[in-house]
């Protein structure tokens, strides 16, 4: 009996379609670094160049202080509900988008993720092949290597949790080294902090519009960092490692390339590192990080296409795996087109894609009581196919982001009118006993 409930448990692998049991959830500095290891990674560095090059430095730290708050924030809000119900981000987008409405939504979660596998993917490739002298003229070769860190950043992710975090304990010590020496490189080529914000240029962008690229960086993964949390063994831990992530760690990353972008000019890390002609002895430690973040990303997109509705093959394990791979070969399409090439647009096309559906999961949960009683309940499932007060919220949300951005935030903007439309047409419903896709059926019936 015993060995046939053990080999059950392998077959479920990290129970990607059912509430992650406790006996399964890791301690807490284990799923602290994992979480160290998704966001100390080479696309925030990135953004912290991004910014760095667009903002004076007074204002530049203005802004990445309110992007850590509001990531912390939202990463908060929903990392908490994985650690609670055991779910997948998948699992619990059914209870506000519905058992069938939920496709949409977690279609384009994983296709945004496996496009994020693709930019760290070819930043991290053209920097090597950079070092070691290959043009893409060698095709040959230069799609080998391509392949071959596409392998490597698979593997974890291929096998379980705990192996993604076995990758993030030489990651994690490895790109604080590279913030370190970031640092240190900039004040000797800028002469010194104070000089560097007496030289730092004038702003080409406007703080909110630089803001929204700022937090919809990583806006992505807050949207289903329940994957990760939900190995937490309760929402205590869950909260504290998210602040720590979120409020120190990113931050901390931000500013680091930030300082590093206003002492060279340039906003990529790679040739940041290039500059202070450190680029191949801080390789490997950013090949780390990329690692680390890459499988992130594409355990991410599997596990949102390997929920119901779709349809399981043979074991949840396998199923993972399956989509996996099938997600894994979409990525390595996205890196053949090149999407790094838009990489300032695609933050704020998340945010904008991104922010609605994290603030409908945000209200669902928190501010109905009636609702929150069904997620943590052991046989609660969702009560609704298609919830069409999620989806109006949702399109509503996305084009007032879109359309607003000259007017304050505009990720800001589209997460509150998506708030405003969620909350009151579900409050509505639910005070009336009923939900808005019953709602709906009686009104035209």
């Amino acid at each position: 009996m015993e060995e046939g409930t053990i080999d059950n448990q392998v077959e479920r692998g990290d129970e990607v379609r059912s509430r992650l049991p406790l006996s399964k959830r890791l301690g807490f500095w284990s799923n602290t670094f994992i979480l160290w290891g998704l966001v100390l990674t080479v696309t925030s560095l990135l953004v912290g160049g991004l910014v760095g090059t667009q903002l004076a430095f007074k204002d530049a730290v203005i802004v990445i202080a309110m992007a850590g708050l509001f990531n912390s924030l939202v990463a908060i809000l929903i990392g908490i509900i994985g650690a609670r119900t055991g779910f997948t981000s998948a699992m619990i987008f059914r209870y506000s988008y519905g058992n069938k409405g939920v496709l949409l939504p977690n279609f384009i979660i994983a296709i945004t993720t496996v496009i994020w596998f693709a930019v760290i993917l070819n930043l991290t490739r053209d920097s090597f092949v950079s070092i070691i002298g290959v043009s893409s003229e060698n095709s040959v070769l230069f799609y080998g290597i391509t392949l071959l860190m596409a392998i490597l950043f698979l593997l974890p992710a291929y096998k379980t949790m705990k192996w993604i975090a076995y990758v993030n304990y030489m990651a994690v010590p490895a790109i604080v080294f590279i913030l370190i020496v970031t640092v240190w490189g900039a004040l000797d080529a800028g002469g010194g902090l104070m000089a560097i914000i007496e030289k730092s240029p004038t702003a080409t962008a406007s703080s909110l519009i630089v803001f929204t690229a700022a937090a919809g960086g990583w806006l992505h993964a807050n949207t289903v960092i329940s994957d990760f949390t939900r190995f937490y063994k309760n929402g205590k831990q869950a909260a504290i490692g998210l602040f720590l992530t979120y409020g120190i760690m990113m931050v901390f990353q931000y500013i680091g390339a930030t300082l590093g972008a206003l002492a060279t000019g340039e906003w990529n890390i790679f040739l940041i590192m290039d500059e202070f002609g450190l680029l191949e002895i801080s390789f490997l430690a950013i090949f780390l990080g990329s690692w680390s973040t890459a499988m992130a990303a594409i355990y991410f997109g599997a596990n949102m296409m390997s929920a119901p509705p779709m349809p399981k093959y043979k074991t949840e394990e396998k199923n993972r795996k399956l989509v996996l791979l099938i997600s894994w070969c979409i990525a390595l399409f996205f890196a053949w087109y090149g999407p790094d090439q838009i990489f300032n647009f695609f933050l704020q096309f998340l945010s904008w894609v991104l922010g609605p559906i994290a603030m409908t999961v945000i209200i669902d949960y928190w501010l109905f009581p009636e609702k929150r009683k069904i997620y943590e309940n052991p046989e609660g499932n969702p009560d609704m196919v298609i919830n069409p007060a999620a989806f109006l919220a949702w399109i509503v949300g996305f084009l007032v982001g879109y359309f607003s951005q000259e007017f304050f935030i505009s990720l800001i903007n589209g997460m509150v009118t998506t708030g405003i439309i969620y909350y009151a047409w579900m409050r509505l419903a639910l005070n009336q006993g009923l939900t808005p896709e019953t709602q709906l059926k009686k009104w035209f019936s």
